[in-house]
């Protein structure tokens, strides 16, 4: 994500659904592999029946654009892979964060098709489905909830921009119960802090069906395979491909495509021959989709879409096959490459190869930030290259004139605003520089792609990289990485 918090903060470095149908989907059955095939670039459909086991979401509802609320029923067919056996399944509600200033509501619960009891915990952005018997390990379950979530009008400049209608654009931005993650049997269930990304989650399969206004637009992660129409609204399959959250928007913008190596990419944005920011967002995108493809494997998805939405408090915000960008950055252009460039990048960074956004912030948002050095290298040339590292080097400089320098690798909570838009963006990128210049150029490629393959769908830790760094070399880079990462790694060394 490229951040931004209101001119009073730092500005950052780089930066469905109405009434539940009633023929909603039933559990297991509905879910066939070669449907999701519909969303998955051909290379890689085999990795659908790879991960048989991963959670799938199947939901059916509406969208009431007058009140801003989607009603759904959401079915979730889930194999107990924690490890241990559990009696109750978190689910998060991010519409009930207060930087989202929305509201989820859960109004029925079952297992298996049997009613269950649920609680919400303090601050209502989690609530807890009761399982009627312990669930083993390796055991599945069908949780069913009946839902509705509002978002706010007009507050994209005070709250969370990609939750929010914007009179263009009603966008929904993991407006879903989505399972929390379970990291070595313990449920993850703290509220996240909203300097950053919020999402963890595993790898899922979605199937969504909303009906919706025929005034709008659906986009959304995953791509649509079936329309039904009527004279005032269409009904509208998506289903996704992999992919680790859900977001969709209903838009009346106009849209622009090309397609890049099977993929779709379309901006929607304002456009006219007096502003050419829509066609210079797509130029942008398919660049840097194509850039990408050669040096960190193929995107996996047949889309990618980018929506111009009115924000705050980011310049560019990412999804799994789905960019939110800032209108006024789109047609002002003010940072607007470098910023697309970073979104496209965490396709791979975020979303293919997973992390935890709040303990290790800096694994994606760096390795999105030096894609963007990828970028300028690619396309303008060692001086373009060396434009963008000055950038952040200054921006790095300034923080350590401020005595503010400190290891890259912390938890959300303790960054402050401003050192985590520096610490993990700019130093974490220049650390990759210094890397590629202490290895050579062939490695650091070889590392890239070695890094994306060995943990596609999976998570990323802190040192990750350094391990696939180590083997790529065949000698220890813990110097460098202790340097500029993990101070802690200094004890290990000779």
């Amino acid at each position: 994500m490229h951040t931004l918090r209101t001119a009073a903060r730092w500005l950052a470095v780089c930066g469905a659904l109405g009434v539940v149908l009633a023929s909603a989907a039933p559990p297991a059955q509905v879910h066939a592999w070669s449907v999701h095939h519909a969303a998955m670039h051909p290379t890689a459909h085999r990795d659908i029946a790879a991960h048989a086991d991963v959670p799938r979401y199947t939901s059916r509802g509406s969208v009431d654009v007058a009140t801003r609320t989607v009603t759904m029923e959401q079915h979730l067919e889930w194999v107990n892979s924690t490890g241990v056996t559990v009696t109750l399944l978190p689910f998060r509600l991010f519409a009930n964060l207060p930087d989202f200033a929305g509201q989820t509501t859960i109004v029925r619960a079952r297992i298996d098709g049997v009613p269950v009891g649920y609680r919400y915990n303090p601050t209502r952005s989690i609530v807890e489905v009761m399982l009627p018997y312990p669930l083993s390990q390796a055991s599945r379950v069908m949780v069913s909830l009946d839902y509705h979530t509002t978002i706010p009008a007009g507050l994209g400049q005070t709250k969370y921009g990609a939750f929010n209608d914007d009179g263009t654009t009603l966008s929904f931005a993991s407006a879903y119960p989505l399972l929390a993650m379970s990291i070595g049997g313990v449920w993850q269930t703290a509220d996240p802090d909203t300097k950053g990304d919020l999402v963890n989650s595993p790898i899922g399969l979605y199937d969504v069906t909303v009906t919706i206004p025929s005034t709008h637009q659906l986009v959304s992660t995953g791509s649509v395979i079936a329309v039904q129409q009527t004279p005032t609204t269409q009904t509208v399959r998506v289903v996704s491909g992999l992919q680790r959250d859900f977001t969709f928007v209903l838009t009346t913008l106009p849209a622009t495509s090309a397609t890049v190596d099977g993929t779709r990419v379309t901006v929607y944005a304002p456009t006219s021959e007096e502003n050419q920011a829509a066609t210079q967002t797509l130029t942008a995108a398919t660049q840097a989709l194509r850039l990408f493809n050669a040096r960190f494997g193929q995107y996996p998805y047949r889309e990618l879409d980018v929506v111009a939405v009115d924000a705050a408090s980011f310049y560019g915000v990412e999804y799994p096959g789905l960019i939110l960008m800032q209108d006024r950055t789109v047609a002002s252009g003010k940072r607007l490459e470098s910023t697309v460039v970073h979104e496209v990048a965490h396709q791979w960074f975020y979303n293919l190869v997973g992390n935890d956004v709040q303990s290790d912030a800096w694994v994606d948002e760096s390795l999105a930030t030096y894609a963007q050095v990828i970028y300028r290298r690619a396309y303008g040339g060692e001086d373009a290259a060396q434009s963008e590292l000055a950038e952040l080097q200054r921006q790095y400089d300034r923080l350590i004139e401020r005595e503010l320098d400190a290891p890259v690798q912390q938890h959300m909570r303790t960054y402050t605003l401003y050192t985590f838009n520096v610490l993990a963006y700019a130093k974490g990128a220049l650390f990759y520089e210094a890397l590629r210049n202490d290895i050579g150029p062939d490695a650091f490629d070889r590392m890239l792609l070695e890094y994306v393959s060995s943990y596609r769908y999976a998570h990323a830790d802190s040192t990750s990289m350094r391990d696939v760094a180590t083997t790529i070399c065949a000698f220890t880079v813990d110097a460098l990485f202790a340097t500029w990462i993990h101070p802690s790694l200094q004890r290990r060394l000779p």
